[in-house]
């Protein structure tokens, strides 16, 4: 049977298992690449700048059938208070497990057949116009029950958990990582007498922390997103003010001028 679930940190409802209500199907609508472009009067077409992508929807067509009237309408306004909410949440669909999306209730449509019986068509807006992993690769272990998230090269043969100075990390998203839009958190133990340095040789960026760093009497880095801490403080400061993302695929890091390293990365991967 398939499933659909709505969630964030505060409640958890799954639509199907609402007694009466069963789905028809599931629309993924195409995405929209916004591509900006420039014009030069002296070459043909244009020039290319960066692709963006925009807002989708996704609807969801249901049927409802219920005893009387009555149960029709408690059916529209149990569902108008569980979808039109203040703040954002996720939806979830079991045909494509691996993956939720982050949304909010655009429309609720019924249309009456009889005095028991309707179809229901539910708009729902990704607005940040990508999917995202269910789980992030701090649990690395769900997402390998997943057969959907298998790629080549396979998911199995990566990890995010490291003790040594070089390594690879695996997106296995469609999209880059960027920690200036995306969830990204990276976090290093070691010993470092300065210039600690994070290199990703795939994307060609850096990231240079350069005071002392001694993890045996406590210290450590914590890169979340834009945001270097030291010791759970804003350092920086101290660091060269650079950022490491993830492009799809293999990403070679190198972590340079530090000993006895213990490194984690955890993140989602995107999908368009």
């Amino acid at each position: 049977m398939e499933e659909v679930k709505i969630f964030n940190g505060d409640f958890t409802s799954n639509l199907t298992e609402i007694p009466g209500l069963v789905l028809l199907d599931f629309i993924d609508n195409d995405v929209d690449a916004q591509v900006s472009t420039q014009e030069n009067e002296a070459t043909d077409g244009v020039i290319l700048g960066s692709t963006t992508f925009g807002p989708f929807n996704l609807e969801l067509n249901f049927y409802f059938e219920g005893s009387d009237s009555m149960d029709l309408g408690l059916i529209k306004q149990s569902l108008r208070g569980l979808l039109f909410r203040r703040d954002p949440y996720f939806l979830w669909y079991s045909e494509i497990p691996e993956r939720k999306y982050a949304v909010y209730c655009e429309d609720l449509e019924v249309k009456n057949i009889n005095s028991s019986f309707a179809t229901l068509k539910i708009i729902f807006v990704v607005y940040k116009g990508f999917s995202e992993s269910l789980k992030s690769t701090k649990d690395i272990n769900f997402l390998l029950e997943d057969t959907h998230t298998s790629k080549e090269p396979a998911l199995e043969d990566y990890q995010y958990e490291f003790n040594r100075s070089r390594f690879v990390i695996y997106n296995a998203g469609d999209l880059t990582v960027d920690p200036r839009e995306h969830y990204l958190n990276i976090k290093i133990e070691g010993s470092s007498d300065g210039e600690l340095t994070i290199n990703n040789k795939t994307t060609k960026e850096r990231f240079i922390y350069k005071p002392t760093l001694r993890s045996r009497t406590g210290d450590w880095l914590d890169l979340n997103g834009v945001y270097p801490k030291k010791n759970g403080v804003n350092c920086g400061i101290d660091t060269n003010h650079g950022l490491i993302s993830l492009a799809p695929g293999i990403n070679k890091i190198e972590i340079q001028n530090a000993n006895e390293i213990k490194t984690s990365w955890d993140f989602n991967f995107l999908y368009r």
